[in-house]
């Protein structure tokens, strides 16, 4: 019997620097990814802001470069589209080769993309867990 690999989606509500959801969200998708699990992260409402390319914080974890590493760790990454709109990352249509929306101010690891795909998310994953609220 083969088994299948258990996924787990991760959310992030709010931005990455006024409370620690961010963090917290980072080193719990690293840990499940170690541990085999396949990993899911979609960005929404401030959330978002954790994708804006040139973060440079003093004195926390920059989120930008871990969600970099999470997804080269093989963690699936992407960003509500209406909610990238409202804070100005979106930039242009849907590219179908790239399968994202273009945007020169967010991170190479993150599709901007549908909240279509924030309920595949829900419907194929394992275990959900939100941070930052809802």
């Amino acid at each position: 019997m083969v088994e299948s690999k258990k996924t787990l989606a991760l959310m992030l509500f709010a931005g990455p620097y006024g409370k620690q959801d961010a963090d917290h969200m980072c080193r719990i998708a690293e840990s499940a990814l170690k541990r085999g699990y396949g990993v899911r992260i979609f960005l929404y409402g401030d959330g978002v802001h954790a994708q804006m390319n040139g973060q440079n914080p003093l004195s926390f974890l920059n989120i930008g470069e871990y969600l970099t590493k999470l997804n080269e760790m093989g963690a699936e990454i992407k960003s509500c589209v209406r909610c990238s709109t409202a804070r100005g990352y979106k930039e242009g249509e849907f590219d179908e080769l790239l399968d994202r929306y273009p945007s020169s101010k967010a991170i190479d690891a993150v599709k901007i993309y549908t909240l279509y795909s924030f309920i595949d998310m829900i419907r194929e994953c394992d275990r959900i867990m939100t941070f930052g609220g809802i």
